[in-house]
């Protein structure tokens, strides 16, 4: 069936497949089922809805309400919510339950939730079992890591987004077992090297795309098992050398724009995959049936999947890992979630619907903030087994009236301001458009850093060598933006051992210039370029680069 979406007016299909999922996920309580209708926004809507709830990367100082800490948290110290830092959060100081309420027929049911939210308090971040990680949201088993949200079982790593187990990695985004590894994205077994877009078990290497297994190479794109090749070409070990030494006082942004050109040279394949069949999108790894997903693990008969590992028979599913199983409409959570809906940072909480941060709370009914094993919970109060299989079906009944049923959480009731989440980062917008719609937006306010000095970033010294102690005193204006920014000892201390230069970017221009590096989520109708066949890729049909469907791709690059 074909819909206009409620937001963009896009016309979409849901199709049979669709409508039998909805169908399969749709709760039964008694001898009653009550389906989940089709969705009302386009997919890419639903996603910008999900997203809007997730604030990675804007953190505030601030004090914990329960025990008076200092403590680094994702809301703003005028934001309406208690805040407590991570122990007093976790800790049996305070009862989620007392925040219970009674559900008001008369009110719409996420004006009811969003009172909730405003009263129960929140985690100034939200992390699991890290050791001195205090300045992270969304981060899990790791160790001295500063800004890595998203990211378990990392060590020593800065600037690191929506990774896991590398160590010693900086500015870099969806990384898998590296270590060493700089300024890159999307890449697998990587070891001392920089500047790698999509490749894998590369060493001691720069400027690469597309690489599989190379050594001492500098800027190459779409080879394999080679050493010592510069721009795809073979030299002998003393010719390498003597090129690296002939660019080691080239700029970076110079060496990325060479790179870049030489790039878009190589034919590239219609969709990044391994080791996945019957899937589409970029950067699937052991997917099958997996359609309009990206950047996914072990994702299997899943549709509208992103950065997620381990997802089953689910759909609209945002950052997810392990053991998810028909799920629908869920973003940023952990594992084993079974029948779990329409829920933003929801772990162990199955059969429940309309929960926010709850961990171990199954058959739960619009909660917020409740840990521990609990179950047949409605807005923080807690029933019985035959009261919550009563009420539910009067709420849904109600949902259904005021046409919320089926419906995630709108975004005008996140509780970070719209360009404050990552939801800017694919969907961006303006201050006016994002108010008109009733979002929240805030204003980024000139950063105050009490520093011995501010040195514009075109003074830096060139190279590392040549970089004091001293500059951990200072503040950098970044070159793009203006805005300062600091370097930490930690981060000191790599550059010097990689070899690298001071960054002259602040921290938020490295991320927004790392996403700008992978091609949209999106797929566009193509023909391959060698055999004509029809594809689906991410490259826009007006790019420069030469796509090839992938037996033409294995058999050019074999």
């Amino acid at each position: 069936m074909q819909q206009n979406c409620k937001q963009c007016a896009v016309t979409f299909d849901s199709t049979d497949s669709d409508l039998q999922f909805y169908d399969k996920v749709s709760p039964v309580f008694g001898d009653k089922k009550y389906l989940i209708p089709p969705p009302t926004h386009c997919p890419d809507c639903r996603e910008q809805r999900r997203l809007a709830q997730r604030n990675e990367r804007k953190l505030h100082k601030d004090v914990c309400a329960l025990c008076g800490n200092s403590i680094i948290s994702s809301l703003p110290p005028d934001s309406p919510y208690t805040v407590y830092c991570i122990p007093c959060w976790w800790s049996d100081k305070w009862d989620a339950f007392s925040y219970g309420r009674d559900f008001d027929f008369s009110r719409p049911f996420f004006e009811q939730f969003h009172d909730l939210q405003r009263d129960v308090p929140k985690a100034c971040v939200l992390q699991l079992n890290n050791e001195n990680c205090d300045y992270n949201q969304l981060i899990a088993y790791s160790k001295n890591a500063y800004m890595c949200p998203g990211s378990y079982f990392v060590e020593d790593c800065m600037y690191v987004r929506k990774s896991q187990y590398c160590r010693d990695c900086v500015n870099s985004n969806a990384l898998n077992k590296c270590e060493l590894v700089a300024d890159s994205t999307n890449c697998d077994g990587c070891f001392s090297s920089h500047h790698l877009i999509s490749c894998r078990n590369c060493s001691s290497s720069s400027y690469l795309s597309d690489c599989t297994s190379l050594k001492d190479c500098f800027m190459c794109s779409g080879i394999q098992n080679k050493q010592y090749c510069f721009k795809n070409k073979q030299l002998d070990k003393a010719v390498y050398e003597k090129t690296l030494e002939q660019y080691a006082k080239v700029s970076p942004d110079a060496l990325m724009k060479e790179f870049q050109a030489f790039n878009q040279t190589i034919v590239k394949r219609a969709q990044i995959q391994l080791n996945s069949e019957h899937s589409t999108g970029d950067y699937l790894y052991n997917c099958h049936n997996a359609l309009n997903c990206s950047d996914c693990f072990n994702i299997e008969d899943s549709k509208y999947v992103l950065e997620s590992e381990g997802v089953k028979d689910s759909m609209d599913i945002s950052m997810h890992d392990k053991d998810i199983v028909l799920c629908y409409e869920m973003t940023t959570a952990g594992e084993k979630n079974y029948l779990t809906k329409f829920c933003y940072c929801t772990v162990a909480s199955p059969q429940s619907m309309y929960l926010t941060s709850c961990f171990y709370l199954s058959d739960g009914f619009g909660c917020d903030s409740i840990h521990g094993k609990h179950q047949y919970c409605i807005l923080n109060k807690q029933y019985t087994k035959q009261e919550y299989e009563a009420l539910v079906p009067r709420i849904v009944e109600h949902m259904q009236k005021t046409g919320e049923w089926g419906e995630f959480f709108p975004i005008e009731t996140s509780l970070f301001a719209y360009n404050q989440t990552i939801a800017q980062d694919h969907y961006p917008t303006t201050k006016e458009k994002a108010v008109a719609k009733g979002w929240q937006w805030r204003d980024e306010k000139n950063e105050t850093l009490q520093v011995e000095k501010v040195i514009p970033a075109a003074q830096l010294p060139s190279t590392i060598d040549d970089i004091p102690d001293d500059i951990l005193n200072w503040a950098i204006q970044c070159e793009a933006t203006g805005k300062p920014y600091r370097i930490i000892k930690q981060e000191l201390a790599f550059y010097r051992k990689m070899k690298l230069p001071i960054p002259r970017l602040h921290p938020d221009e490295r991320h927004r210039r790392l996403v700008a590096l992978r091609n949209p989520r999106k797929l566009w109708q193509r023909q391959c370029a060698d055999c004509g066949t029809e594809i689906h890729t991410t490259y826009a049909p007006d790019r420069p680069e030469t796509v090839y469907c992938e037996a033409c791709y294995l058999k050019a690059i074999y």
